[in-house]
């Protein structure tokens, strides 16, 4: 892919994020698992993604799957705070 492409790749990924942050700010949690999971589908390594995907699921008690988004997020940083504390969470219900 030449730059331009990344550069546009880029945009739409921050443009998703954007939208994203929107739709769980105004605790609309279907849509935001929605984008997340279309961010995933394009760059599956987004480890932000993961975290706002599992908070989403877990909102909507989909915990089994929450639980699951947290997993791939601390296979990526195991270390990543955010993961660890909502997987620790959500192993205790």
């Amino acid at each position: 892919m030449n730059a331009q492409g990344i550069q546009d790749q880029e945009k739409v990924r921050k443009d998703r994020v954007k939208q994203a942050v929107a739709l769980a700010m105004h605790n609309r949690w279907e849509d935001a698992a929605v984008v997340n999971e279309a961010i995933l589908a394009d760059f599956p390594r987004d480890l932000e993604a993961y975290n706002r995907l599992g908070k989403a699921l877990s909102e909507l008690g989909r915990n089994r799957e929450a639980k699951e988004a947290f997993q791939r997020a601390l296979a990526i940083s195991p270390n990543n705070g955010i993961a660890k504390k909502n997987f620790d969470r959500l192993e205790r219900l």
